[in-house]
Formats: C-alpha cells, sequence, structure tokens
C-alpha cells in the first residue's frame, strides 16, 4: 500500500516554480502592480467551476482574494490571460505525474510494466467565427454549419487511472500521429522500455508498430478483420508469430522518413497474433510484440479488458470535471482551460487512490464481496472548494485541507458487489425526468 498524501502536500510547495517569466508570452506583462499576479491569475484558471465568467471572477477576486467588495472585469482577466502560456498547465501535470511515478516507482505495475491505454475523444468547442478560425475544421464549405470540435488524446494508466500524457488539437489531426506523439513524449519522460500501450481497432497502423518497436517499447492493438487477413488465415494455432513485409506500399504510408528508412532495413516486422475469445460471434485479434515467455494468450485477453479504463477516464473528464465548460474562445483560453483541468483530474486521481488504500469499511453480511470506492465527484468537489487556500494558505493550512480531503475521500464511498462492478455500465438518463438525483453538481 502507498501513502500519497505527503507527496501531495510537498508538491503544492512547489508551486511557485510555476509562476515563471518562461510562461509569459509578452516580457512586459506582469511586471508592475495590478488587481491580480500571476500567481493569481493562474490560480484563477485551475479553480474555474464552469459557471459564468462574470460568478468566476466575483467568486475568486472579490470572495477569495478578500477585496471588500471590489470588483474587476471579467474581459480584463480575460485580456490579461492571453498573455500566459498554456505550456505552465501541460508542465504542471507532467511535473505531477513524473514525480509521482518517480517517487513510487512500483504502485502501478503489471508483470514490471506500466500499463496504459491509448484512445481518442471528441469534445465540444465553442461555435462561434474566431474558435472555427484557430481550430480548423477541414473543408469550411461542408462543415460551416456544422458545430466545431476538438480531437482529444491521451494515455491513461489503466491500473492507476491517471492521465500520463493528453493532447487537444484539431479533428483533422490523425489518431496515428497523436499516439506516435504521444510515445515519443513518455520517451523523454518514463522509462518506456516497461510501458504496455493497449490500442484498440482505429490504431491498426505499422508505422505505430514499428515505431513502438524502435523504442524498444510494448504494444498490444486489437486489429480489424481486414489487416493482415493473408497471415492470419495461414495460422496453424490461435497464438503465433507472423512476418509482415515492409513492402514500398506499406512504407510510404509513413510519416517519419527516419523511421522508413529503419522499417526498410529491417525488411520485415514479426508481430505475435493472438486469437481470443470476448463473447462476441467470432475471435478478437491481437496484435503484439509481447513475448510468450511474458504474457500467455490469457494474459493478452485479460490485458485488453483493461483497455475500457480508458473510456472511464474520458467520462470523468466530460461528466464531472466539465472539460468541455470553456471560459473563453479562443485557443489560448480553451488550451489552459482544458490542461488545468488535466491537472486536477490527476490529482482527484491520487487522492482518490490514497483514500482507497486506508478504507476500513467491511460488508455487514461477510458472505458478499463488496468493493468499496471513493467517490469521484465529492473529491472534485472538495478540491475546488479548498484550491485557494491549497494555493495560497499557510504550509500548515494546506496540509489540514489535504488531510481533510483524503480523510472524507476515504469516508464518502460507492459500492457494489464484486459482480455488479464488473458489469456496472452507466445508465442513460432519463430525459423526462427533470430532477434526477445523480446529476446534482458538486462544484
Amino acid at each position: 500500500m502507498y501513502s500519497f498524501d505527503r507527496f501531495i502536500k510537498n508538491f503544492f510547495r512547489l508551486f511557485e516554480c510555476f509562476i515563471s517569466k518562461r510562461y509569459i508570452t509578452d516580457d512586459n506583462r506582469f511586471i508592475r502592480d495590478r488587481k491580480m499576479t500571476q500567481k493569481e491569475y493562474t490560480a484563477f484558471i485551475l479553480s474555474q467551476r464552469s459557471c459564468t465568467s462574470y460568478i468566476e471572477t466575483i467568486r475568486f477576486f472579490t470572495m477569495w482574494m478578500k477585496k471588500d467588495f471590489e470588483t474587476i472585469s471579467s474581459q480584463g482577466i480575460g485580456k490579461q490571460r492571453m498573455f500566459i502560456d498554456p505550456k505552465v498547465f501541460i508542465d504542471m501535470y507532467e511535473c505531477f505525474i513524473d514525480e509521482l511515478y518517480n517517487k513510487f516507482p512500483g504502485f502501478s505495475k503489471f508483470k514490471g510494466y506500466i500499463v496504459s491505454a491509448c484512445d481518442g475523444s471528441i469534445v465540444d468547442l465553442p461555435n462561434v467565427t474566431l474558435t472555427r478560425e484557430e481550430f480548423p475544421v477541414g473543408d469550411e464549405n461542408l462543415l460551416k454549419e456544422k458545430r466545431i470540435r476538438a480531437r482529444v488524446s491521451c494515455v491513461l494508466d489503466v491500473h492507476s487511472k491517471h492521465i500520463l500524457t493528453v493532447k487537444i488539437v484539431e479533428t483533422v489531426v490523425n489518431e496515428i500521429d497523436l499516439a506516435i506523439e504521444h510515445l515519443n513524449n513518455l520517451k523523454q519522460r518514463l522509462d518506456i522500455t516497461k510501458v504496455i500501450t493497449i490500442y484498440d481497432r482505429g490504431y491498426p497502423s505499422i508505422e505505430l508498430m514499428a515505431k513502438t518497436i524502435d523504442l524498444n517499447s510494448k504494444f498490444l492493438i486489437r486489429l480489424p478483420k481486414n489487416v493482415f487477413a493473408h497471415q492470419i488465415k495461414q495460422m496453424k494455432t490461435n497464438d503465433e508469430i507472423i512476418q509482415i513485409n515492409m513492402t514500398n506500399n506499406r512504407l510510404k504510408k509513413f510519416d517519419d522518413e527516419n523511421l522508413k528508412e529503419k522499417a526498410r532495413k529491417m525488411g520485415r516486422l514479426e508481430i505475435r497474433i493472438a486469437l481470443i475469445d470476448i463473447g462476441n460471434e467470432e475471435p478478437e485479434i491481437l496484435a503484439t510484440n509481447l513475448t510468450p515467455e511474458e504474457f500467455s494468450t490469457e494474459d493478452l485477453k485479460e490485458l485488453y479488458a483493461k483497455r475500457w479504463t480508458v473510456e472511464t477516464g474520458f467520462d470523468r473528464l466530460k461528466n464531472l470535471i466539465e472539460i468541455e465548460d470553456f471560459s473563453g474562445i479562443r485557443r489560448q483560453i480553451i488550451e489552459q482551460d482544458f490542461y488545468a483541468h488535466i491537472f486536477v483530474y490527476n490529482l482527484a486521481i491520487t487522492i482518490k487512490n490514497h483514500a482507497e488504500n486506508n478504507i476500513t469499511r467491511t460488508p455487514r453480511n461477510k458472505d458478499k464481496k463488496i468493493i468499496y470506492q471513493s467517490n469521484f465527484a465529492k473529491i472534485i468537489g472538495n478540491i475546488y472548494l479548498f484550491f485557494f487556500d491549497i494555493l495560497f494558505g499557510s504550509r500548515t493550512k494546506r496540509e489540514e485541507i489535504i488531510d481533510f480531503i483524503t480523510k472524507e475521500a476515504s469516508k464518502e464511498l460507492t459500492q457494489y458487489e464484486e459482480h455488479q462492478y464488473d458489469e456496472k455500465e452507466r445508465k442513460n438518463p432519463d430525459v423526462n425526468n427533470k430532477h434526477p438525483g445523480n446529476k446534482k453538481k458538486t462544484h
């Protein structure tokens, strides 16, 4: 069992590291006394709770900063935010993850590997002309009247539920390109040779496989029926190594010229194919470079089943953290909001993991196998309630707040019987019910 509360307390002592000139896009900004400092603007972005800009401004400036009924216009805040680089929040969530995984290297591993899942989702953006210009959607004439959206792609640890790396981009950006970008990012931050990345059928890319092999990392991809069909048809068993020739037709689809040349010299890729039964009419096809000595066919089946965790991550981002409630229409504001939310998500997941390590509740009926979980929504709510004091309070105050939030997280629990937990799905809301009890906000 791992105790993360001390780690969280120590991380916020480093918050001043993110209040730096390197995150200011104009050297002449934040050098004079203003109503709000760079640190306060950064905290304002982190602490937004999906309310109107006016209410967010009153809550932060008038109430939390105790300005005795003074005000600052939301337009003024928006103008100053344009001089803050969204990279501050990227560095913040990446630093949080890197420090966590460095301090607790074994807390989220399966057979010595970090098991992650890569997937994408589409999010709605403000449907205005300026946003459309900054997030181009391709054929403007064809899509002019449709909602403007962005693609979110992430790699999530399926055991700890932390988001390791994430990006928000235009929908015209290819998912395979983003997956390769994620691998390059993780290579700089973690021991990628001990990372397994699981992909769904939208990622049947030879370039992605070759890139993963080149990095000495591991992949597990669910293949569509038509990929490598000829080689798979010739298999004698349900788990074999097949040879994929690096033909010119395949190589011309590579974007990375260096990788293309390496693949050409290799001549062929050796890919392990496993046919597994997951209850459908036909077996599913899994492609991997994991060896049979390390992972049996049943292990691969177990690994792939964990991929669904990334869907839960997107569900939490959209429905509990509400990442689609952007506070502005410019790309810079949208990216600030998005990556700030990712930091809050990872913070909440860490508190959740800590609290669940300290749950002492036991079922009254000893014959039932009950799974207890901390309530993620309530953790998020408490973080937002106390965010200002966490960032600006004394060390003693900050530690008292974190102790309170983690203690509450270990008491405010949801529970399922073991068989219910495996089968549970998010229920579709009743559109005719104006007062659904499960839709009340915690922040």
